[in-house]
């Protein structure tokens, strides 16, 4: 499918948004001074409606791309699935390897830290195993051991935090999630609707990972099925003038009530997906502009993978650094920390795709 350049903004913002977010939630941490840029807001914070532009991404891109897989292209009405979607011919091998194309390599290069820890571990106190169970090394190479250690298991999880473990879940998912929604688009969505409601329920305590449960990234992943879906209709001045109240409301607005920050997070995530599609050709005026807003929106995935890692290490960079120098950190001096760890970021993203994608495309091409 043709890149499109509203999508390519939008995977740009979430990228800048769970930089900004991750970087607020390790200074605070530390009790270090910064401006809240993209971190909090009364009701949600910018990690979450980061994680929700993704997922919507997401399942609204493979939607639009592969419609129902294998034997489920079979409509009954013609060869045309809602939107204009055509059925795809890729069968469930097909479609999993390319999936597995996509998010394996990269992540198991960054894993590749793991074994040098182990080795590290045996060497300085003889316990290879000291960090986690070594059964749980296979959780490891499936993508899953962020997604675990997130409900208490401990793993040898290294980057891209329960992301990877949510999105590999949604991919294996997806050929059902696609049959549902293509037979019945507004029940599919309302019984997720209703699930997700009754997850509020559940003590305030386990709100903080409410926005990784199954429901919640289900949902979001088939939202995203009927925003692309409908992409057109979305496409006008009310709708934009609209989803802009709406996201300005949630964002400065302090709402109390039972609706929880992912609840906020989601509306505000969606508004913005309908805001920034209705201003993303204000970007074509400039094809310079555009260039590298597509470039970075390449790296969104390794950004992903690398981004809470490199902020953590930068931090304890940054802080001896100012030890040994004698200088107080400031908002002013945080910012331009912000500003350098951004650029590391994106200079890493950038080396991991370029060795991920040399290895993929040789395996290929034996």
């Amino acid at each position: 499918m043709k890149r499109r350049l509203e999508f390519d903004v939008l995977r740009t913002v979430a990228m800048v948004f769970i930089i900004t977010y991750h970087f607020g939630c390790k200074y605070a941490e530390e009790g270090l001074p910064f401006f809240n840029f993209f971190y909090l807001t009364p009701n949600y914070d910018f990690g979450n409606i980061a994680v929700t532009i993704f997922l919507v991404l997401s399942g609204g891109l493979l939607y639009n791309r592969y419609g129902l897989i294998g034997n489920a292209n079979k409509t009954s009405n013609g060869d045309i699935l809602r939107g204009g979607c055509k059925p795809s011919r890729t069968t469930l091998k097909e479609f999993y390897l390319k999936r597995a194309k996509v998010i394996y390599p990269p992540f198991w290069i960054t894993c590749l830290y793991i074994p040098l820890s182990i080795v590290r571990h045996l060497l300085t106190d003889g316990n290879a195993f000291s960090t986690a169970h070594p059964l749980t090394l296979f959780l490891s190479v499936i993508g899953f051991d962020g997604y675990a250690k997130l409900f208490g298991i401990s793993t040898y999880a290294f980057c891209g935090d329960w992301f990877i473990g949510a999105i590999v879940l949604l991919y294996l998912l997806y050929p059902l999630l696609a049959i549902a929604y293509q037979r019945f688009p507004i029940w599919t969505v309302f019984i997720l609707v209703v699930l997700y409601s009754l997850q509020f329920s559940i003590p305030r305590d386990y709100y903080v990972i409410l926005s990784a449960l199954p429901v919640t990234i289900v949902l979001k992943f088939c939202i995203g099925f009927a925003l692309v879906d409908n992409l057109e209709r979305l496409k006008n001045w009310k709708m934009a003038f609209f989803a802009l109240i709406i996201f300005l409301f949630i964002s400065f607005v302090n709402i109390e009530g039972i609706l929880n920050t992912d609840c906020f997070g989601t509306i505000a995530g969606i508004a913005l997906f309908i805001l920034v599609v209705n201003l993303s050709p204000m970007f074509n005026h400039s094809k310079t502009t555009a260039k590298v807003i597509t470039k970075l929106a390449e790296l969104s995935y390794c950004v992903f993978l690398v981004q809470h890692v490199i902020i953590v290490w930068g931090q304890m960079a940054f802080i001896k650094i100012f030890n040994i120098m004698h200088w107080n950190f400031t908002e002013w001096n945080v910012t331009i920390l912000l500003v350098c760890t951004s650029v590391a970021i994106m200079a890493v993203a950038w080396v991991l795709k370029q060795v991920s994608d040399g290895i993929v495309k040789k395996i290929s091409a034996l």
